[in-house]
């Protein structure tokens, strides 16, 4: 069976610590043999408009394309002022059973100071409830990231 994994990387802005967060773990598991193949998503580049019906260039289809070939995914959310940023939850608004259902996927949370883990549980809390995502019960917090992973 193949093991496709997605990572997501949830910041709105271009060249952010999430995205560097978000290759290096793509790089890393690459390296390591644990996944055939790493896709990596990235929410500044791809930006979904707010509401599904102004989807006119077609984004999130390509999104969902490449989700429903995923076997699991890493969820990478920055902390902005200890929240989700915008740009993953209008993501969750998006994606669904037909998307994420049932597939396991870690949450990873990044935080330029001492934070990162009130996001994680917001996701938590949140964005489970239509997509059906298997979170684990552990997950990866990286804090002073503008120091790490460089």
């Amino acid at each position: 069976m193949s093991r496709h994994i997605v990572l997501l990387s949830g910041s709105n802005r271009s060249n952010s610590q999430s995205l560097k967060v978000a290759k290096y773990l793509r790089d890393r598991l690459e390296q390591l043999g644990l996944c055939d193949s790493g896709e990596l998503l990235n929410l500044a580049s791809s930006r979904l408009p707010l509401w599904p019906e102004e989807d006119i260039d077609g984004i999130w289809n390509v999104q969902q394309s490449i989700l429903k070939k995923a076997t699991a995914l890493i969820v990478i959310s920055p902390e902005w002022n200890g929240m989700a940023c915008p740009a993953l939850k209008n993501f969750f608004l998006y994606a669904g059973l037909g998307e994420l259902g049932h597939k396991p996927a870690l949450l990873v949370g990044v935080s330029a100071g001492l934070g990162g883990a009130y996001p994680i549980t917001e996701l938590r809390a949140s964005s489970y409830k239509n997509s059906r995502i298997m979170y684990l019960p552990e997950q990866l917090i990286i804090r002073n990231v503008e120091s790490m992973l460089n």
